[in-house]
């Protein structure tokens, strides 16, 4: 599978991006229990929209225990890691 810029999973990992699931669309890394230090699921864009009233312990009324800007530096570094588990 290739984006629409022709790159494979493997060189969006390589340049820090999500790899394209089943469903096309980039894999989200999910937050078990909504906190920075939490365990994280690899999960479709479409499951985690469509269970997000299963898989979200927090109701809308707390918020998120996430850091959003260091979350989007460590994501890119993980999946720069995880590719090498595919070569």
């Amino acid at each position: 599978m290739k984006d629409a810029r022709g790159r494979t999973n493997l060189e969006r990992m390589e340049k820090g991006l999500a790899p394209l699931g089943p469903d096309g669309k980039p894999i989200n890394l999910h937050h078990m229990t909504q906190r920075n230090e939490s365990f994280i699921a690899e999960v479709t864009q479409t499951f985690h929209k469509e269970n997000s009233k299963i898989i979200y312990i927090n109701p809308n009324t707390i918020p998120s225990g996430i850091n959003r800007n260091e979350f989007d530096k460590w994501r890119k570094d993980y999946w720069k890691h995880r590719v090498s588990d595919f070569k």
